[in-house]
C-alpha cells in the first residue's frame, strides 16, 4: 500500500446496513481517515436487501445489491461504495471505475453446524472438510442460497438435502437454529471479519469447494475519473487486483454473472511466488461440472490474458460448453 497521499478531501461513503457491510464501510473510511481525508458514512437499502423472500437469480441477480448505491454516486448523495468484490455482476457500467481492490481476507467457504448438530457431527476441531468427509455425515440439511454451492452439494453429496436462506449473517445464523436445519454454508471471510470466532464453523476444502469469483475481496466503487477514484487508489492491492481481474474475467468470458453456478480462484503458489495457481469449475444446477487446474509462470507482460486463455482453454477441454448448454447460456467458448 502507497502511503503518499494526496490533499485531504472529505468524501460520502454509501453502504448498505448491515453488520457485515458496515463493518467493510468501517475498515476503508479508518484507513482513508488516516490518509487525512474526512469520511462521512451513509447507509441505503437496496432491492436485494428488501425482497428476501425469492432467489437472488430470481429477481436480477447480486447487482442488486449495489443499484442503489450507485445511484447515489451519480446523484451526488455519496462519492464512493465499498463492496464484497463477489457481489459484482463479471461488468460494471463504464461510468463508474472500480477504484481500488483491497489485499483478500480468507477467499473458502465454510460450514456453520446448529448448536443441536455440531456438539456430535464428529469433525475434529480445525477440520478442513473435504468431499468425502462431507458425504460420510449422511442425510442432512445445509441451508444455502448459492447455486454454486448448491450445485457443488448435488454433485458430491446426492443425499444432502439444501434449502434457501437470505438476510445477513446474524439473521442466517438464528435461522439456523431456529429452523432445526443441520448446517449453514457462509463466506469464511464475513466469519473473519466479524470475528465470530466461536462458531462451530469449519472450511470447506478449497481444492473441491472452489470459491466464487473475487470472493474474499474487497472493492471501491467510485464514479469514473473523480476525485474520489484517485484518493483510494493508495489502498490497492497489487497482487488481490491481479488476481481478482483474472477470475472476473473467465467469469465475463462465461456469459454469466455472480449468481451462476461457477467457482474460480487464482493464487500464489507458496513454494514459487513467480507462479500463479487457478482452479475452476463450471456446474449445471444438478452438480455435473467442468472443472479445471492450471499452473503458470509469470514471465509474460500480459499475464492475465494469457492466464485467462489458458484457464478458458481448459475449461472448453472438459466439456464446459456442455455444461452452459444445461443452464440455457448461449455463449460458447
Amino acid at each position: 500500500m502507497n502511503s503518499v497521499s494526496k490533499s485531504p478531501q472529505a468524501f460520502i461513503l454509501a453502504s448498505r446496513g448491515s453488520p457485515l457491510a458496515l463493518w467493510q464501510a468501517n475498515f476503508v473510511a479508518e484507513q482513508l481517515r488516516a490518509l487525512g481525508h474526512t469520511i462521512e458514512i451513509k447507509t441505503f437499502k437496496t432491492t436485494g436487501d428488501i425482497v428476501q423472500d425469492r432467489f437472488l437469480h430470481e429477481i436480477g441477480g447480486k447487482g442488486l445489491f449495489i443499484k442503489e448505491l450507485e445511484e447515489a454516486m451519480v446523484s451526488g448523495h455519496a462519492h464512493l461504495a465499498v463492496h464484497s468484490l463477489k457481489d459484482l455482476p463479471a461488468r460494471i457500467p463504464s461510468q463508474f471505475s472500480l477504484a481500488a481492490v483491497l489485499k483478500r481476507h480468507q477467499s473458502s467457504d465454510v460450514i456453520v453446524f446448529s448448536d443441536a448438530y455440531g456438539a456430535r457431527c464428529g469433525l475434529a476441531p480445525n477440520s478442513i472438510v473435504t468431499e468425502s468427509m462431507l458425504k460420510s455425515l449422511g442425510p442432512i440439511t445445509i441451508a444455502t442460497s448459492s447455486l454454486r454451492r448448491q450445485s457443488l452439494l448435488a454433485g458430491s453429496c446426492p443425499d444432502i438435502k439444501t434449502v434457501p436462506v437470505r438476510g445477513n449473517v446474524n439473521t442466517r445464523l438464528k435461522k439456523l437454529n431456529a429452523e432445526g436445519w443441520h448446517a449453514l454454508i457462509l463466506a469464511e471471510a464475513s466469519i473473519e471479519r466479524l470475528e465470530l470466532y466461536d462458531l462451530p464453523a469449519y472450511r470447506l476444502d478449497p481444492n473441491w469447494f472452489i470459491p466464487c469469483a473475487g470472493q474474499g475481496a474487497l472493492a471501491i466503487e467510485t464514479l469514473a475519473n473523480s476525485p474520489a477514484e484517485e484518493a483510494v487508489h493508495t489502498l490497492e492491492c497489487s497482487k488481490t487486483r491481479q488476481a481478482v481481474n483474472i477470475e472476473r474475467a473467465v467469469l465475463a468470458r462465461l456469459g454469466g454473472d455472480c449468481t451462476m453456478p461457477f467457482g474460480c480462484l487464482v493464487t500464489n503458489d507458496l513454494r514459487h511466488n513467480d507462479q500463479l495457481i487457478a482452479r475452476a469449475v463450471v456446474l449445471d444446477n444438478e452438480g455435473a461440472s467442468a472443472k479445471c487446474v492450471k499452473e503458470i509462470r509469470m514471465t509474460t507482460p500480459n499475464i492475465e490474458t494469457a492466464f485467462e486463455a489458458l484457464i478458458i482453454d481448459e475449461l472448453r477441454k472438459n466439456r464446459a460448453n456442455d455444461i452452459l448448454g444445461k443452464l440455457g447460456i448461449a455463449v460458447r467458448i
